[in-house]
C-alpha cells in the first residue's frame, strides 16, 4: 500500500519529473560555476536547492491531486489508515531531500569542490523540515489553492534571503561556531528535525483524520 501511494504521487508529477531531475543537477552545477572556488558558503547552496525545489514539488503534487474530482474521497476510502496516507507524504518529501543532497554532493565531487560535512547537511535539513512541517498541515487544513501564492512567495524569499544571509556577519560567526562544535551541531539539528517532524506529522494526522468520505 505504501508503495502504491508513493507511486501515485510520482505519477501525479511525472510530466514535470524530467524537468525536476534536470534542475536537481543543473542548479548545483550553475551555483558552483558562479561561485569562486575559494569562497566557502557552506550549506547555503544546498539549502536553496532543496527548499526551492521541495516547495515547487510539494505544490505540484497537491495541485495535481486537487485537479481530479473525487480524488480525495477515493484516498479517504482507501483500505489503509489516514495516518499512513499522511506518513507517505512526509516520506516522499524526505526522500526528495535525500535525492537533492545526493545530486549536490555528486556535482561537488565532479567539479572538484568541497563536499558538505554532516552538520551542514543537517543544517539544510532543519530549514527544509521547518518549511515542509509548516506547509503540509496548512495545505491539509485549507487546501493548496488558498496557499499557492504563499508557496510561490516563499520560493522567492528563500532564494533572496539565502543569498543575502551568506554575506552577513551573523552567518559567518554562526558557521564558525558550528564548525568548531560539529558533534553538538549534528545532535542539535538532529533533535530539532525529529521533534519538529513528529509534531508536524501529528498535527497533519489530526487534521486529516477529521476529513470525511463525503
Amino acid at each position: 500500500m505504501v508503495r502504491a501511494l508513493f507511486m501515485k504521487d510520482v505519477r501525479l508529477v511525472k510530466k514535470n519529473l524530467l524537468i525536476m531531475l534536470v534542475m536537481i543537477i543543473g542548479m548545483p552545477v550553475f551555483l558552483n560555476w558562479r561561485l569562486d572556488a575559494q569562497i566557502d558558503v557552506g550549506a547555503v547552496p544546498l539549502l536553496m536547492i532543496v527548499n526551492i525545489l521541495g516547495l515547487i514539488l510539494f505544490g505540484n503534487i497537491c495541485t495535481e491531486e486537487e485537479k481530479y474530482p473525487g480524488g480525495e474521497v477515493i484516498l479517504l476510502c482507501a483500505p489503509c489508515s489516514k495516518k499512513i496516507l499522511v506518513a507517505v507524504r512526509y516520506l516522499i518529501m524526505t526522500l526528495f531531500f535525500l535525492l537533492c543532497t545526493a545530486g549536490y554532493e555528486a556535482v561537488c565531487l565532479i567539479m572538484n569542490r568541497n563536499v558538505l560535512h554532516v552538520w551542514q547537511i543537517m543544517q539544510a535539513l532543519s530549514v527544509y523540515i521547518l518549511l515542509m512541517g509548516i506547509f503540509i498541515p496548512v495545505v491539509y487544513k485549507v487546501g493548496v489553492v488558498k496557499v499557492q501564492y504563499l508557496l510561490s512567495g516563499t520560493v522567492v524569499v528563500v532564494g533572496f534571503f539565502s543569498s543575502m544571509f551568506t554575506n552577513s556577519a551573523f552567518y559567518n560567526s554562526m558557521t564558525d561556531f558550528l564548525y568548531r562544535n560539529q558533534n553538538m551541531a549534528v545532535a542539535g539539528f538532529g533533535v530539532f528535525c525529529i521533534v519538529f517532524l513528529l509534531a508536524s506529522y501529528m498535527i497533519s494526522s489530526k487534521i486529516y483524520e477529521r476529513k470525511e468520505c463525503v
